[in-house]
């Protein structure tokens, strides 16, 4: 349908139930990295938080408050991870970019590839004008996708992002339509 999007090794779908097994194969494979960044992603994390991931994700796309996208490998079919667009706030039309790759696909570039097919759909289709992405500190690799992305720096967000039990400063980066030559 028209939600796919492709790149030239990627295949962006948006998640759906029967990714349950590899969803949570790729989670499982990923967790302790996944547990230091990324507030949903705790040591306790079950096939039943995935399923409950997965229909949120559902509903949230119905109510156009977020677009999760699986990242599959176009000549595998395997799931590599996810990217979504999220906190979208269509008054302002902006909202953040969201992406993890699974353990074993790490190095490859397919998170800054996913995520530039998402930012053209962003721009695009969505005629979003400001994507913005929030980066934990010490998060190097999230900070290199995101500056191979085009994104600019802004500034730290203090203490906005609840992980493992502490709140967490984050880099904040924002990349306007102007900014991608898409205005």
């Amino acid at each position: 349908g028209r939600d796919v999007l492709r790149s030239e090794r990627l295949l962006l779908r948006p998640s759906r139930r029967a990714d349950l097994d590899a969803l949570d194969a790729a989670i499982s494979e990923s967790l302790p990295e996944l547990a230091r960044w990324l507030p949903w992603a705790h040591d306790a994390h079950s096939r039943g938080d995935t399923r409950r991931y997965l229909r949120v994700a559902q509903s949230a796309r119905a109510a156009r408050n977020a677009f999760e996208y699986a990242i599959v490998d176009r000549s595998e079919q395997t799931l590599l991870g996810m990217v979504s667009l999220h906190r979208l706030d269509w008054s302002r039309r902006s909202c953040g970019l969201g992406y993890w790759v699974r353990r074993a696909a790490w190095g490859k570039g397919y998170a800054t590839e996913g995520g530039a097919a998402l930012l053209r759909h962003a721009f695009g289709d969505l005629r979003l004008n400001r994507v913005e992405a929030l980066v934990a500190l010490e998060n190097a690799a999230s900070r290199r996708v995101v500056e191979k992305l085009g994104f600019t720096r802004e500034g730290v967000a203090r203490g906005v992002e609840r992980i493992a039990g502490k709140h967490l400063d984050h880099l904040q980066y924002s990349l306007p339509a102007a900014d991608a030559g898409s205005e």
